[in-house]
């Protein structure tokens, strides 16, 4: 693929590209308020909150439902960065890809599948609550027999690693080829590994921060506008400090053809004229 099919295929794109990434922010903070708004407690007694999820099970969907496509719309942007760095760049990676649907596609359903298993365990614990009894030994026993609340937790840890992955693999890729500033792309990285050492519900919000802002700069939205990688459809690495940038050097674009001589200038001829004649009043005097 040559440069003009490579800035083709990515002007085709780039505006569903943009906006995904633009709607991920909203849609994941409108969940989160959803969920703050509810009276489900986050923590305190189970048994309680069970109850609570019981009775606010529909709202509860709705967060979650928003949420997940949150995170299949963080598929879009994603992809289309690892497309664009990939068309710059034979050291990336094709299969690495999978890891672009892996992560935020398994954040997605593991938030339906737990939202099934809370209600579907919340649901059971109502109706057998009445008779009375062990309360707190009829919720463990509903929650460890439940195999949808095995499988949701058993989904939990892969999305992370599959997110961290792609977070670290793409922006690193996309910043060598010069798509990504070293700041912005540092930063995605870091958020990534972020989900495994913080709260997730932090470490997410700022991380659809980081995709909505993507989108601005797939869109040619930021302040600064983007790399000049974007509009040439070919790597330009970002130069280390100290070095000549890249399209200087390769292009011969900035160099300065002049003459030597303004570089060096020529010596200017000595006036040799007043030293003869000092030489000359020396040799008189000795004769005298």
């Amino acid at each position: 693929m040559n440069r003009q099919q490579i800035l083709e295929r990515e002007g085709r794109w780039a505006r569903a590209a943009g906006i995904a990434a633009v709607a991920v922010a909203p849609l994941y903070i409108a969940s989160v308020a959803i969920d703050q708004s509810s009276s489900v407690p986050t923590a305190g007694i189970d048994t309680e909150r069970y109850r609570a999820i019981d009775a606010q099970a529909g709202e509860l969907f709705a967060s979650v439902l928003l949420r997940g496509i949150a995170f299949a719309l963080m598929v879009v942007p994603l992809l289309y960065l690892f497309r664009a760095a990939q068309a710059r760049s034979e050291r990336v990676s094709g299969p690495m890809v999978g890891f672009v649907f892996l992560g935020p596609l398994l954040f997605g359903i593991q938030g339906i599948v737990a939202w099934i298993a809370q209600t579907a365990v919340a649901s059971d614990f109502v109706a057998q609550a009445a008779a009375g009894g062990d309360l707190y030994t009829l919720l463990d026993d509903l929650s460890e027999d439940s195999v949808v609340f095995a499988v949701a937790a058993n989904l939990l840890f892969p999305a992370i690693l599959g997110l961290l992955v792609a977070m670290v693999y793409v922006p690193l890729q996309a910043m060598r080829v010069g798509l990504l500033t070293r700041f912005f792309a540092t930063f995605g990285m870091a958020l990534g590994v972020a989900t495994l050492f913080i709260i997730p519900a932090i470490s997410l919000l700022a991380l659809v921060l980081w995709v909505a802002w993507l989108g601005l700069l797939i869109l040619n939205r930021t302040p600064k506008g983007r790399p000049p990688a974007w509009d040439t459809g070919e790597a330009i690495p970002w130069p280390r400090p100290g070095d000549e940038p890249a399209t200087a050097t390769a292009t011969g674009e900035g160099v300065v053809e002049t003459d030597a001589t303004e570089v060096f200038p020529e010596a200017e001829p000595r006036d040799i004229t007043a030293r003869r004649e000092r030489a000359k009043k020396r040799k008189r005097k000795r004769r005298r």
